[in-house]
């Protein structure tokens, strides 16, 4: 039987076969008729890997197909260096060198010149990814650079390499594994744009529309100026989601400009407050135990919320319908502040206190004064408030279920017990009865978390929190990082 006496539902089974094998090179498939390739190609340039040097063949490239194109992955690739410059005492090698501060800029400028000639389709990813190939040659081979498309997964990494050169291998002390402090201190180095030539480059940059989501997620080892950030944020006028998952800062001279600094990250607020139709913003704070030991010593906290940056959040209406931000932002420092947000409908924050060492008068109140706030989301149909680390895991939750016998439901999900108390309860089915709903109030559901939790990526599976709190290739990288890890105490 020929192509054209296959039935339409045949044909269809076939080419979804072909699109879905990973083996199969779809270039090829394309070419073997119109039919084909009506099929093919939107799968073919739905994800495109622009490296710096691709740049000039972008809009060539894509000029038949640029409808199809959903997703670009921006690689800016650092210089390449050997074990040499790994363990170099050069304080140089903390932040990106005048040569690829150059290279930074010149790829951004060109990048989006080519984009703002794009028109926009409604759906348009840019993420954002800066590294060096040699970041997982020396002692960090557990690391991978991936995109954050359809099909792409990490694969696990169990067992550390036993024959490390001297440079290479992680000090087992009484504290845990620790990596080598000037590979650590590369890795997380700093990108310090000159601000003379950046403020340049960013006046001569056009604008994009067409991009409407922004990704800059954890395998931005280095470490972004929020200056930086700001100015990619300004150029796409048409941003609607930005995904932004930061490392924590815990250089001790490192850790006190973050704090210091969060004036500079609450003009990024104010810059988003002030973008135009931005609907779903995350900020998630990423912290791996092991590698602050040199720096801060034990007793230090995973994750240390910044009181002033909790505080400016929620007074800075940004206008989202999705809120998530983790860690670096402390939900009851939120609440404190939080004044009306008209079109949130999504809601998720951590907190400290959701842990079984503080005084349950202090989480009553946390959620009596989320209540309080909710009562001012008059779109709210979930909020999330959780927390997690090595052996804890957390998770308060109000849920609006359209069509379920009471509507609402207060879900205490956690690696401990507790008993929300009456007067909790009641400030919620308040807000149940505010909106029309059930007279019978809310369903309060409490389901234990029996899994082993190891650190606060265990605990955000066990509590199955929404996708909104961290990218799932981001949580696949954390996870791999955690074997290796854990392959070195073995």
């Amino acid at each position: 039987m020929i192509w054209s006496q296959f039935p339409p539902e045949i044909k269809c089974m076939i080419l979804e076969a072909l699109t879905d094998d990973k083996n199969c090179r779809l270039s090829n498939a394309a070419v073997v008729s119109r039919e084909w390739q009506a099929v093919i190609e939107p799968h073919i340039f739905a994800y495109i890997r622009v490296t710096s040097q691709r740049i000039a063949q972008l809009n060539a490239m894509t000029l038949r197909n640029r409808d199809h194109v959903r997703y670009i992955w921006f690689c800016i690739e650092l210089e390449r260096y050997n074990c040499r410059k790994c363990d170099s005492l050069d304080p140089r090698a903390l932040q990106t060198s005048d040569s690829e501060n150059k290279f930074i800029l010149a790829s951004f400028q060109s990048l989006f010149t080519a984009l703002n000639t794009w028109e926009p389709n409604g759906n348009l990813t840019l993420d954002i990814s800066l590294y060096s190939k040699s970041d997982n040659e020396h002692a960090f081979k557990y690391l991978t650079f991936m995109p954050d498309a359809t099909g792409h997964q990490v694969e696990p990494m169990s067992i550390a390499g036993s024959e490390e050169p001297d440079k290479h291998r992680w000090e087992t002390t009484v504290l845990g594994s620790i990596p080598p402090e000037r590979s650590l201190e590369r890795l997380f180095g700093n990108v310090w744009l000159p601000i003379k030539d950046e403020r340049e480059c960013w006046a001569q940059t056009p604008m994009v529309p067409a991009v409407t989501r922004l990704e800059m997620r954890l395998q931005n080892y280095r470490r972004w100026e929020t200056f930086t950030v700001s100015q990619i944020l300004s150029h796409l006028s048409g941003l609607r989601e930005f995904h932004y998952e930061i490392w924590m800062q815990w250089f001790s001279e490192m850790h006190e400009s973050w704090h210091e600094s969060t004036n500079i990250f609450t003009a990024l607020l104010e810059l988003l407050s002030a973008t135009e139709g931005l609907g779903k913003l995350t900020i998630f704070e990423n912290s791996n135990q092991q590698y602050p030991l040199y720096f801060l010593g034990e007793g230090w906290p995973a994750h240390a919320p910044t009181i002033h940056l909790s505080q400016k959040l929620a007074r800075v209406n940004v206008g989202v319908e999705v809120l998530s931000a983790s860690f670096m932002v402390d939900a009851a420092e939120f609440f404190s502040e939080f004044s009306t947000w008209p079109n949130l409908s999504h809601l998720t924050l951590t907190s400290q206190l959701l842990a079984p060492t503080t005084c349950p008068t202090q989480i009553m109140d946390l959620l009596q004064a989320a209540e309080s706030a909710a009562c001012y989301m008059p779109k709210l149909k979930m909020m999330e408030i959780w927390y997690g680390r090595e052996g804890l895991a957390t998770l308060f939750k109000y849920e609006l279920i359209p069509g379920y016998l009471r509507q609402s439901v207060v879900t205490w999900r956690a690696t401990w017990c507790m008993s929300i108390q009456p007067r909790v309860i009641e400030a919620w089915e308040g807000v149940v009865r505010s909106r029309g709903g059930y007279p019978g109030g809310v369903d309060v559901v409490y389901e234990a978390v029996n899994e082993h939790i190891t650190s606060h990526v265990d605990a955000i599976v066990s509590l199955k929190l929404s996708e909104t709190v961290l990218r799932p290739i981001s949580l696949q990288q954390i996870k791999r990082e955690q074997s290796f890890v854990g392959s070195l105490t073995v």
